[in-house]
């Protein structure tokens, strides 16, 4: 057979696990006469947040429409919106979750979207013993106790106990992937590396520089900078061209000046030879016009989007005929609906667990936390002790014709 065939066959499969997997929970125990189970929902979905959040949510009433009962079980959506004045709020969403640990009926909740509500959240979460799964946060220090964290996750949650989940890769996942992609595809042995001197720009710099190290790269120079009374950058760009960098990694974002050295990087280093790298922070507009001139050769890291996989197409117009509110499609959409398809397919587990009887809520997270291989529309998911993904996907956009056009794709296992 030919390559194309192939192609074609493994499409074909995966779109029956993605199709396939709702007909068959709900077909497992006919209808819903054993009692209702309810997922709740927080995310932004008012105001100038509603744009992201509305997506998320819109994207779990139909996982839970596509199995509206799971082995005799009703299952039935609470939403909650963790916005005040129209921006997402932290202390809303720990409202919010006080209200959802006290509906006894809610075994799982899928969110929220942001760190800031996450680190709100897990507490409350963690007190009622409740599993969240969320579609979207992504700061290290939620889940694993890293030296640099403070609070660590274990004084976060006041327990051992994990409750909370996510399928994004962690912030610095992308400084790694970053300098493999450097390193293998570029073909880089020298770099210079900065950051803006913030906690998350820190760290995906020195996750670049561990990881392009331990490839057997060389770091001509590593250096912080406090990017709001830093305007110039011409003394380090020499010191990257004087040590043969051939390429130069920002962790830093557009609003914290990462390109800005870029385009003071002429009469310095040549942009053809020397590529420009960073992450999700700088695929924007601003960092191409930060660039200027120099604006050319140069690569971030972002989420895939799973739109262009040609294996989620009939998911995705299924879900837009269905879905069909003005906001009920973005950027968090597949993310949400997959976070929703594992919680599902853990009560499943969960209520066998349970002997046929409604399950627990330790008994429904002891279940997500069991999940092995489960191949959804973002990626095939298992968890490790921390609640992370075992295995995440990143993919890097190179700057093509004035824009940001997708280039590969890597995976990495923990």
């Amino acid at each position: 057979m030919s390559s194309a065939s192939a192609a074609e066959r493994g499409t074909t499969r995966r779109l029956a696990l993605l199709l396939g997997a709702a007909l068959v929970s709900a077909a497992c125990g006919g209808g819903g006469d054993k009692g209702v189970i309810t997922v709740a929902t927080s995310f932004p979905v008012t105001g100038a947040d509603r744009a992201s959040g509305r997506p998320a949510e819109a994207a779990v009433a139909y996982a839970i429409q596509k199995t509206p009962t799971i082995k005799g079980f009703t299952i039935r959506l609470k939403p909650y919106d963790d916005t005040v004045s129209g921006l997402h709020d932290a202390q809303q969403g720990a409202r919010n979750y006080r209200g959802i640990c006290g509906d006894e009926s809610v075994l799982g909740a899928v969110g929220p979207l942001t760190s800031d509500v996450a680190r709100a959240i897990i507490p409350v979460a963690s007190g009622c013993g409740l599993v969240t799964i969320s579609p979207a946060t992504s700061d290290e220090c939620l889940t694993r106790p890293l030296d640099s964290c403070d609070p660590k996750p274990s004084a976060l949650r006041g327990t051992d106990a994990n409750t909370f989940f996510r399928i994004a890769a962690p912030d610095t996942l992308q400084g790694s992937a970053m300098a493999d992609f450097a390193y293998d595809t570029l073909r880089a042995t020298r770099v210079a590396i900065w950051s803006d001197g913030e906690t998350l720009g820190k760290g995906m710099a020195d996750a670049f520089r561990a990881e392009f190290e331990r490839k057997g790269g060389s770091v001509v120079i590593r250096q912080d900078f406090d990017w709001k009374s830093t305007t110039d950058f011409r003394a380090f760009l020499q010191r990257a061209a004087d040590g043969g960098a051939q390429a130069i990694y920002a962790g830093a974002t557009s609003g914290t000046k990462a390109c800005v050295p870029r385009g003071q990087s002429k009469g310095i280093l040549d942009p053809a030879a020397v590529a420009y790298l960073g992450p999700d922070g700088i695929g924007d507009g601003q960092c191409i016009a930060d660039a200027g001139g120099q604006a050319r050769n140069m690569y971030v890291t972002k989420v895939p989007d799973p739109a262009l996989d040609p294996a989620n197409k009939p998911l995705l117009d299924d879900l837009r005929k269905t879905m069909t509110g003005a906001d009920d499609y973005g950027a968090y959409t597949f993310a949400a609906y997959d976070s929703a398809r594992i919680l599902l397919d853990a009560i499943g587990r969960a209520i066998d667990a349970a002997g046929g009887r409604m399950p627990t809520r330790r008994q429904v997270l002891d279940a997500v936390q069991a999940t092995k291989a489960l191949n959804l529309s973002t990626g095939t998911y298992s968890f490790d002790r921390y609640g992370d993904p075992t295995s995440s996907i990143v993919a890097v956009y190179e700057l093509r014709s004035g824009d940001w056009a997708p280039r590969s794709r890597l995976t990495f296992t923990r």
